[in-house]
């Protein structure tokens, strides 16, 4: 089945390295592409968050969720990057998963009056009051792949989760269609970490799909936290519960190398030549997932750019700060999604091999 490059990437306008979109810079041959919302870029006089001067006076607060996530780790390594690109200090933290520690990791960064702030929300809601005190110290807020439920953001740099979500149910049900003439089946859905705006998308998006095909059966809906060993234990009894199961959605990787791991255990493995065989489709594009796809374990995953979003937000600080420019209140990063067919070819080199970069 061939699939191509994202179509919010076909959309937009390919460039070559070094040329500038929407005031970012383009690395390698990929393209920043703006989406709707981020062709609202203008150039606004800024007067009083932050300051001006050269990158070596600004210091950015980096509030991270956890290191426990590839995904996570890749944010970090973004926003590294970008921080000595533009000559940035940077202080960062680590909540371990913890929304609390998180919240009081961001309260602290603002107390040592950072020059703007980038958060990764455990909880969107919870980190609501975190915000709301940066905003009235005049401290820009920009947060990665999650928002927040309240206070005012400078820039929300993510993936349009909602769309990935369809993206993962549409690629279902084209194998179901593939495998019975027609788009009918048996399907488990794998959620992410309750409380994350991300977890909320992807399950609207890959909701939104599957309502329209009756005839699929959505035989088990839970909760797999975003972690291996919780999407192991989950798929494990799932499956016990269910003698049939032709595809398992995993809202990420991590949800999905447990499913697998949970197919193994239970001797349900079948190659993808058998109609016993379980289709696993996911989100991320991590490093595990890729060397499962290879191996005929997991079928497909939709893939983000988790390095390329945090420099992006980090070229936004700078904009903002340096060069008296209104960010974008919302920036998609685009997707691509990848299969065996696929994770070859050159516009899947394109898009960028991020887990590569943080091995």
């Amino acid at each position: 089945m061939k699939r191509t490059l994202d179509e919010d990437l076909k959309r937009g306008t390919r460039t070559v390295p070094g040329e500038r979109l929407g005031g970012v810079t383009v690395r390698g041959s990929l393209v920043r592409v703006v989406l709707v919302s981020a062709l609202a870029l203008v150039v606004t006089a800024c007067g009083g968050s932050g300051g001006g001067g050269g990158g070596g006076d600004i210091t950015v607060g980096y509030a991270g969720p956890t290191l426990n996530n590839a995904f996570f780790v890749g944010l970090q390594k973004g926003v590294k990057d970008g921080a000595k690109e533009h000559g940035f200090q940077l202080k960062e933290t680590n909540a371990n998963g913890d929304a609390g520690a998180q919240f009081n990791q961001t309260q602290d960064l603002i107390t040592q009056d950072v020059d703007a702030l980038v958060l990764v929300p455990i909880d969107a809601n919870g980190i609501v009051p975190a915000v709301q005190a940066a905003n009235n110290a005049d401290i820009p807020v920009y947060t990665l792949d999650r928002g927040a439920e309240g206070g005012e953001l400078a820039s929300v740099v993510e993936t349009n989760n909602v769309e990935a979500g369809k993206k993962g149910a549409n690629y279902i049900v084209d194998l179901l269609r593939e495998r019975y003439g027609e788009p009918r089946g048996n399907v488990v859905d794998l959620q992410g970490l309750v409380g994350t705006t991300a977890a909320a998308d992807r399950e609207t998006g890959f909701q939104q799909v599957m309502k329209q095909y009756p005839d699929i059966e959505i035989v088990a809906n839970q909760p797999a936290d975003f972690d291996q060993e919780k999407a192991l234990n989950v798929t494990t009894n799932i499956l016990q519960a269910n003698p049939k199961v032709d595809a398992i959605f995993g809202a990420n990787d991590d949800n999905t190398v447990g499913a697998i791991r949970a197919i193994d255990s239970a001797n349900r493995y079948e190659p993808p030549s058998s109609d016993e065989h379980i289709y696993v489709v996911g989100i991320d594009g991590t490093a595990q997932a890729l060397d499962a796809i290879r191996n005929d374990k997991q079928t497909a995953t939709v893939s983000q750019n988790p390095v390329e979003m945090a420099r992006t937000a980090m070229d936004f600080i700078d904009q903002q700060i340096n060069q008296d420019k209104t960010p974008p209140k919302e920036y998609f990063y685009p997707t691509i999604v990848i299969d065996k067919e696929n994770i070859d070819s050159q516009e899947v080199k394109e898009y960028g091999i991020w887990s590569n970069q943080v091995k």
